[in-house]
C-alpha cells in the first residue's frame, strides 16, 4: 500500500466517475509522481475491491457490494490438487453457494464447478473419478434432473471458454459474476434457474452487486446470446 492509495480514494469520493488522467493530474498536485505509477495503484484498487471499473478506462467508487464470495476448503483443495497434476492447464472453479443471493427462491446447490481448456477437460474428468471424487462430465438438463442431487457435494467439470472474465481470490482463479450470470443463462445444467427465474436472479445480482455490464456482455458475446442478455439488462 502507498500513499497514493489514500489520495485516489479521496479524489473518488468526490467524483462520479473518473479515469486515470484525472487521477494523475490530482495526484501531481499533492505529490511528485507518473502516470504509469498511477495506472498500476488503480489496478490494485480495483483488485482489492475498493474501486470498480465498469467500461474500459473508468472507474468509480462502489456504491453496491462487490462479488468476492469466501472460497471454502474443499473448492482450494480441488484446485490445488488439479493445478499440481496439471500445472500448465487453466482451471477456473467456483461452488454452488455463491449462487444463493441472487435466488428468488431458495434452492440448495453444493457443487463445485470446475472447467478447464477443452483439450484437458476429459482428463481432468478422469482423473477426478479415479481419485473418489462425485464428479460429472459436462451434465446436461437430462442428468441434472434425473440422477444428481445438488443438496450434495457434487463436482461438474465443463470446457472452459476461451477469454472467459475470471479473477484470483485467495490465489485461485475463479468466476467473476460476469461470467456466472452468462453461464446461468447458458449451460443446460442451471437449466432450473433458467426462464422467469433468471430475469428474478439479474435483477437481485444488479441490485445487490456492482456488474460490469461491457465485460458480461463481451462473454455473452462470446457464448452467442449478447442480444437476448443485453435486451434483459437493459429492461432492467
Amino acid at each position: 500500500m502507498s500513499k497514493f492509495d489514500d489520495i485516489i480514494m479521496e479524489f473518488a469520493s468526490n467524483y462520479l466517475e473518473f479515469n486515470a488522467d484525472d487521477v494523475f493530474d490530482y495526484c501531481q498536485t499533492r505529490e511528485k509522481t507518473t502516470l504509469p505509477y498511477i495506472r498500476k495503484v488503480l489496478m490494485r484498487l480495483v483488485n482489492n475491491g475498493k474501486l470498480i471499473r465498469p467500461s474500459r478506462g473508468v472507474y468509480l467508487k462502489p456504491d453496491k457490494g462487490v462479488f468476492r464470495p469466501q472460497v471454502s476448503r474443499d473448492v482450494m483443495e480441488i484446485y490445488q490438487t488439479l493445478k499440481n497434476k496439471y500445472p500448465f492447464t487453466k482451471v477456473c472453479i467456483y461452488e454452488g453457494p455463491w449462487i444463493s443471493p441472487l435466488l428468488h427462491h431458495i434452492a440448495s446447490n453444493q457443487t463445485i464447478y470446475v472447467e478447464v481448456e477443452k483439450d484437458a477437460s476429459e482428463f481432468v474428468f478422469d482423473y477426478l473419478k479415479a481419485d473418489g471424487v462425485k464428479a460429472f462430465y459436462k451434465p446436461d438438463q437430462d442428468m441434472v434432473y434425473r440422477y444428481i442431487n445438488l443438496d450434495e457435494r457434487n463436482v461438474f467439470v465443463k470446457n472452459l471458454v476461451s477469454e472467459a472474465p475470471l479473477q484470483k481470490i485467495e490465489g485461485i482463479l475463479v468466476s467473476t459474476l460476469e461470467k456466472i450470470l452468462v453461464d446461468i443463462y447458458c449451460d443446460q445444467d442451471f437449466s432450473y434457474l433458467q426462464g422467469s427465474e433468471y430475469e428474478r436472479i439479474a435483477e437481485n445480482a444488479m441490485t445487490i452487486f456492482n456488474i460490469n455490464k461491457t465485460k458480461l456482455l463481451r462473454y455473452a458475446k462470446r457464448r452467442g446470446v449478447k442480444e437476448e442478455l443485453e435486451k434483459i439488462y437493459n429492461e432492467l
